[in-house]
């Protein structure tokens, strides 16, 4: 297993709310999610912080993706539909990166390509290695 792979599996409240990701590597990420009944609301509907969650783990398995640790310093989302069942799905995308910085855009929709949600998160770039981090190194 890579460093990546470990750092991902170590997030113990991703694997709370059932989160997988899928895919993730230079600078992109990709993951799932099934809507179970814990992830509701009481309108019945996912819950806004489920939904944020889901983001921020797939953020941050792309902004960690270059091997040193990233960590938030800034993140919005903007919620788009409601939904109550099924599967949801997240894409990160890098959009912008330099030595200290970078800023991604996770696209959150649902199983029949919907979007839900939009995040968008910026990273402080530290100079400390993944390896560091899991004492692997």
């Amino acid at each position: 297993m890579n460093a990546l792979s470990e750092f991902i599996n170590r997030d113990s409240f991703a694997k709370h709310l059932g989160i997988e990701i899928l895919e993730a590597s230079d600078g992109r990420a990709k993951g799932r999610m099934d809507i179970k009944p814990c992830h509701l609301n009481s309108a019945g509907t996912l819950h806004g912080g489920a939904i944020f969650g889901f983001a921020d783990a797939v953020f941050s398995a792309a902004s960690n993706s270059h091997g040193t640790l990233a960590m938030a310093i800034n993140v919005s989302i903007s919620y788009f539909r409601a939904v109550r069942s099924g599967t949801l799905f997240a894409e990160a995308e890098e959009i912008s990166i330099n030595p200290k910085l970078a800023t991604y855009l996770i696209r959150i929709m649902d199983d029949k390509q919907n979007i839900i949600a939009l995040f968008q998160g910026t990273v402080y770039k530290k100079q400390t290695s993944l390896e560091e981090i899991l004492g692997t190194e």
